[in-house]
């Protein structure tokens, strides 16, 4: 009986024991809500724990009453006692000894404790893009990231922004890779410029790019991975750099609504200056008559823009489900008349967790549309604003712009009215804008959905896939009356569709735990596949010759043939990869980091090779974890790294294809050069870097070294005549490009209490970019690549060896070895006579710097950026072609003055002193005349941004939570600008027709207001 009891005794306190084990899970996150991976949990009192997964989950089995401890280096420690809950979560706040406690997410969209971080990674939270909006999210990077820089589109709205990351490395693409939510993006766009006069199907027309049709409201974090070591587990899509978009989530709790909206008046800046004192000899279309007053007409061609920003988002959820809905739309009525864009974007994230949260689902769906009238182009084809600037003086601008056509009665029908005869380059501002019109329609599909499975506590693996497209849809209708070079007498009708696709699939196991208390240890192996079509177009043009049967009538069964109908095969590539990393933690103060990845691509058939392989090494050392520093001295870490990565060959070069236009069937243009094999381009890369917090963490030092060289560029130059291939061009690998420079990054927190807070932000970047060699060319000696053509214009744009990536060529006034000019000529016919090409200058800036202040005195708050780009040169041609013309403000003020001292020779060997204004600027100007007369420097520093706003707290008596109200402005004026024009504006987001200002449309001011309304 006694065993019996005493067995029972057994059971029962075994019983009771064991109901007291309990199950815990939670989510540890730092002080702004971003989850902490590797933070360790333990139970107070024994040796058993966890750690947190990358998205700061954890499990644990506990009994009630016992200790939890949670901790994490740099943060203070949390003991928190079990009770009934079985969900305990916990956010870390700063400890007063460390402040490098920040989580990114980086490569593959894993998120990493950022002391880790063998290389430079640079975050920009959500609401510093959303701040101060633009229609183009890219363009509100400006300035907040070292060694980053974002061309903003002359195309205005709409139009692709061009961002480079460390400089130029490349001679096909220097664009970095988007990723969102973990997927790898398709970023490609249908058209760019590249001309300088303007391709005569549509003009340097720009197509847009699927980046900046995003909503900046649907974003919570952009990280920027810099260099090699950072982005080589993306192979060769990460070559020129990486930005990993994270979108926003659902957060746990109540459900909470916001609307936002932003207004904006928007005025144009940095106009050239024209003379109105002298006008055009009858039926002329140059301005060099007798003296004559007539208005400044250019001012008033412009409309005051406006831009409208209106979005919705919904977002809740509970520890087992979230979900994120936004909507948003953007309208604006550009500067130029006519012109209007207007987007639509929708986007959809839900996340649910199943099986005792041991699986996570989480899906996202973005789809934006945009139509743009009229989208601005630059160049001299199709542009209005060659015929608002050039415009003969002392006719009624007004009349002829309002009334732009006249009716033809032997034709029955309306054609083009101009004072005189028009050119291909200069017509009716009016006709083109309602005559030439164009309409851009665009739409963009981004999905992703991921499911993960935590294995063990150290375990987990995640399958992800994603889709994203990109459609293009251009129409242009040119009336009968439109110049006869650009469309024939019955008119011309072009539409065009285009579509770009990517596929994405990856499989990644995610290690994470620790070899003992003094090692840790977290790696992730995987594989992924990547499908890819660039720009499968169909295009339907009646062409320059023939033309349409019936004048006007836009359709494609009213072409006279179809010889200019084309179907391109777009680029299809897939890329097959494997890839692994590992992190090995001493102590918490020691990193060791080592990645690689194998990529098999089918742009490599045909070659001697079709994988290749790119590792990188890295290591940090938190000093201030391992000596004792001065009391002064928060934190001190330093880190070194060494990757190569590569970037893929374009496809079909491997395997040229025909094409089919007009029913005549074409041969490739290029294809790979005999006795050769085509290979990746491969990067070299080395980073050094050192970060320090100092005074209680209130300033904080980031400085970043770097030396890049990118060999086996891709070449592309003209191939023997004759050949028995039957190429035009060759493509060949040959030559290196170099980058090194240093990064500076400086954090401070000026003032700090109760009610006033200033802080203040840094970025410097420096980068020196050479051409070191481009090897041999398919007809010998090639010192030099034109990615710009120029004659018969004197500008163009090319690769040169011993020169930086990108040196502006063009022609000067040609002199004596005493400095004086030679003209041709003489008496009154004396003209200037011009060099051959010459190197100019380079439109690469010598250094960049972002600095940024924010304010706040109790709930008013000041927001300021101030962003600088020094060094370099850029070209005017709108400059050159307004002197020539007679219209610009220095041909008045030459000719007021009785003409232009100059110190010259003519053909006789006279000496010549004086040149009348109009022999002298039509030799020197235009578009083909002394372009070196036209140079200037690019530096310039700018008010880029800023918001002056209070925060209204109505919770207690109103629906809202917050209401925040602000004056914001961008681009609102210039400290410092020696060009006539906005040398930060960009007429391709190619890597051509850079540096130079072609009738591209300026730059705007706008002032506005914000308003955010939380729910």
């Amino acid at each position: 009986m006694k065993k019996i009891f005493l067995i029972f005794m057994i059971v029962f306190t075994a019983q009771v024991s064991l109901a007291q084990v309990k199950s815990v899970k939670g989510v540890i996150t730092d002080s702004e809500g971003m989850p902490l991976p590797g933070a360790s949990v333990l139970v107070q009192g024994s040796q058993k724990g966890t750690t947190t997964d990358f998205d700061g989950l954890y499990t644990i089995e506990v009994q009630k009453g016992q200790t939890l401890v949670f901790s994490y280096v740099g943060l203070g420690t949390q003991n928190i006692v079990v009770g009934d809950a079985a969900t305990i979560n916990v956010k870390m706040v700063q400890a007063a000894s460390n402040a490098l406690n920040e989580v990114v997410v980086t490569s593959l969209g894993l998120k990493r404790s950022k002391k880790t971080l063998t290389y430079a990674a640079q975050e920009v939270k959500g609401e510093e893009v959303t701040r101060v909006k633009d229609a183009n999210l890219m363009n509100s990077l400006s300035g907040k990231v070292a060694g980053l820089i974002v061309g903003k589109s002359s195309a205005g709205a709409g139009g692709a922004a061009k961002v480079t990351i460390r400089g130029n490395s490349s001679a096909t693409n220097n664009q970095p890779l988007y990723v969102i939510d973990g997927i790898p993006m398709l970023n490609s766009n249908s058209s760019q410029a590249n001309q300088v006069f303007g391709d005569t199907a549509g003009g340097n027309r720009d197509g847009g790019d699927a980046i900046s049709m995003m909503n900046p409201d649907d974003i919570e974090s952009m990280t920027v991975l810099k260099g090699a070591s950072a982005a080589a587990l993306y192979g060769s899509q990460g070559a020129n750099g990486v930005i990993v978009i994270t979108t926003k989530k659902g957060k746990e709790g109540n459900v909470t609504a916001s609307y936002n909206a932003s207004v904006f008046v928007d005025n144009v800046v940095s106009l050239p200056k024209f003379q109105t004192s002298y006008g055009a000899a009858p039926s002329s279309d140059k301005t060099w008559g007798d003296p004559k007053n007539s208005p400044d007409h250019v001012k008033d061609f412009y409309n005051t823009g406006l831009t409208m920003i209106n979005s919705v988002s919904v977002n809740g959820g509970s520890d087992k489900m979230s979900t994120s809905l936004t909507y948003a739309n953007t309208k604006v009525d550009g500067v130029i008349p006519t012109n209007e864009f207007k987007k639509n974007n929708i986007a959809l994230r839900q996340s649910v967790k199943l099986f005792n949260d041991k699986v996570t689902i989480d899906g996202a769906i973005s789809y934006a549309e945009q139509k743009i009238i009229n989208k601005p182009t630059n160049g001299l084809y199709f542009n209005p604003l060659t015929g608002v600037y050039l415009f003969p003086r002392g006719n009624d601008f007004n009349d002829y712009y309002k009334n732009f056509e006249v009716f033809d009665p032997t034709r029955n029908l309306m054609t083009q009215r101009w004072p005189s005869q028009t050119s291909d380059i200069i017509q009716n501002p009016g006709w083109i804008l309602n005559r030439n019109q164009s309409i851009d329609k665009n739409q963009s599909l981004i999905t992703s959905a991921a499911i993960t499975y935590k294995a063990t506590d150290w375990l987990s693996i995640k399958a992800r896939g994603g889709y994203n497209k990109f459609d293009n849809i251009f129409d242009k209708r040119m009336y009968a009356g439109t110049n006869e070079t650009l469309a024939p007498s019955t008119g011309r009708y072009i539409y065009s569709d285009s579509e770009s696709n990517q596929l994405y699939g990856d499989l990644i196991a995610t290690i994470n735990t620790k070899f003992s208390e003094d090692f840790s240890f977290s790696a992730n192996l995987g594989t992924s596949i990547t499908k890819s079509t660039i720009n499968d177009a169909y295009l339907s043009d009646s062409g320059q010759k023939n033309g349409l049967v019936y004048a006007n009538w836009f359709n494609t069964g009213n072409f006279v043939s179809a010889e200019r109908n084309a179907h391109t095969i777009g680029g299809k590539k897939e890329v097959q990869s494997l890839f692994a990393s590992a992190t090995i933690g001493y102590k918490d103060m020691l990193y060791l980091d080592v990645t690689g990845r194998n990529d098999w691509s089918s742009t490599l058939v045909n070659t001697d090779n079709l994988s290749f392989f790119y590792p990188s090494v890295g290591l940090s050392a938190v000093l201030s974890q391992m000596v004792s520093l001065p009391e002064a001295i928060s934190y001190a870490k330093v880190r070194a790294s060494f990757a190569q990565v590569g970037n893929d060959i374009s496809p079909f070069l491997t395997s040229p294809v025909n094409t089919l236009v007009g029913g005549i069937l074409t041969p490739p243009l290029v294809g790979p050069q005999p006795g050769t094999s085509l290979k990746p381009e491969m990067q070299n890369s080395y980073e050094f870097g050192t970060e320090w917090r100092f005074l209680n963490n209130r300033i904080g030092f980031d400085f970043t070294y770097y030396h890049n060289e990118t060999k086996n560029q891709l070449i592309t130059s003209p191939a023997p005549i004759p050949n028995t291939t039957g190429y035009t061009n060759y493509a060949f690998n040959a030559g290196s490009i170099e980058n090194k420079g240093f990064e500076i990054t400086v954090t401070a927190k000026a003032v700090q209490n109760d009610n006033f807070s200033w802080d203040l932000g840094l970025n410097y970047a420096s980068n020196k970019n050479t051409v070191l060699d481009l090897g041999t060319g398919a007809n010998g000696e090639l010192n030099t690549v034109i990615l710009t053509n120029g004659d018969p214009n004197s500008y163009r744009y090319v690769m040169k060896e011993g020169q930086p990536f990108g040196t502006i060529q063009g022609k000067n006034i040609l002199r004596n070895a005493q400095g004086q000019m030679l003209l041709a000529g003489s008496g009154n016919d004396v003209r200037v006579q011009k060099t051959d090409w010459v190197d100019m200058g380079s439109s690469n800036p010598d250094f960049m710097l972002g600095f940024s202040n924010s304010f706040k005195y109790k709930k008013v708050f000041l927001n300021v950026l101030i962003d600088g780009r020094f060094g370099g040169n850029v070209m005017s041609m709108t400059e050159a072609m307004l002197d020539s013309y007679g219209v610009s403000k220095a041909s008045g003020d030459a000719r007021a003055a009785g003409g232009v001292k100059v110190d010259a020779i003519d053909a006789n060997g006279a000496a010549v002193t004086t040149m009348s204004a109009q022999n002298y600027y039509s030799s020197v100007g235009d578009r083909a005349g002394a372009t070196g007369e036209y140079m200037y420097k690019a530096t310039n520093v700018k008010l880029g941004e800023l918001s002056l706003g209070y925060t209204f707290d109505f919770s207690k008596t109103t629906i809202f939570k917050a209401v925040n109200v602000s004056l914001v402005g961008k681009n609102l004026f210039f400290f410092y600008k020696d060009a006539p024009f906005d040398p930060n504006v960009t007429l391709s987001s190619g890597e051509g027709l850079q540096g130079v200002d072609i009738f591209g449309l300026p730059s705007t001011r706008s002032i506005g207001v914000n308003l955010n309304l939380t729910f």
